[in-house]
């Protein structure tokens, strides 16, 4: 019976993130309250605030859990990656599961364009999430050395530069793809951005 019952507190913990995270796209983040949050799943807003003590709280959750799935997926990912080719399908994957997945979409459309979290909350949300968003720039960094190492990458590279722009382009592609200002594919925009960074990076050392 306890086992249950720990698996339904689980349940109801999801079933809220995923109210709040509906709302919060829908509303934004201010306007939203935990009645509203409740309403939506048939639950009283004492069940909510049983699980979270307040909604900067929540927000860290969400954010955390989601996060942390794309961190497990690149860590899964970018351990086989052995060449260009292999970042390049990596990215390519990563944008194919965005663009196949409405609500993580939403996630990032609410994350990114966020502007009326106070100094308080932000600082507490993003505090849960530096770990996680410094592990991809890590990550990425490992695997370019490695690549230039190997002799996939130019030695007179500046891998340190080569990875702000990789990640310039794939955020700015990813902040135009869900805002939504272009009628365009994530994953066809990006891989032609990437392909002449790379093309041009083969050219100048020609």
């Amino acid at each position: 019976m306890a086992r249950r019952t720990k698996e339904e507190a689980e349940q109801t913990k999801q079933a809220i993130l995923d109210s709040a995270l509906e709302l919060f796209y829908e509303k934004g983040f201010s306007r939203t309250t935990f009645d509203e949050v409740a309403k939506r799943i048939n639950l009283t807003k004492g069940a909510v605030y049983w699980h979270f003590r307040n909604k900067a709280d929540l927000l860290a959750e969400l954010m955390r859990q989601k996060f942390l799935a794309q961190k497990d997926k690149i860590a899964s990912d970018t351990r086989a990656i052995s060449n260009i080719s292999d970042i390049r399908n990596h990215f390519k994957n990563v944008a194919l599961s965005i663009e196949n997945d409405a609500d993580f979409c939403r996630f990032l459309f609410f994350v990114v364009f966020q502007m009326e979290w106070s100094e308080g909350v932000a600082n507490r949300v993003f505090g849960q999430i530096t770990d996680i968003t410094e592990y991809t720039w890590t990550v990425l960094k490992e695997r370019l050395t490695f690549l230039q190492k190997s002799g996939e990458i130019p030695d007179n590279v500046n891998i340190e530069d080569l990875t702000i722009l990789i990640s310039c382009l794939w955020r700015g592609t990813v902040d135009s793809y869900i805002s939504k200002r272009y009628p365009m594919s994530l994953s066809f925009v990006f891989l032609q951005g990437f392909d002449m960074l790379i093309n041009s990076l083969n050219m100048e050392n020609k």
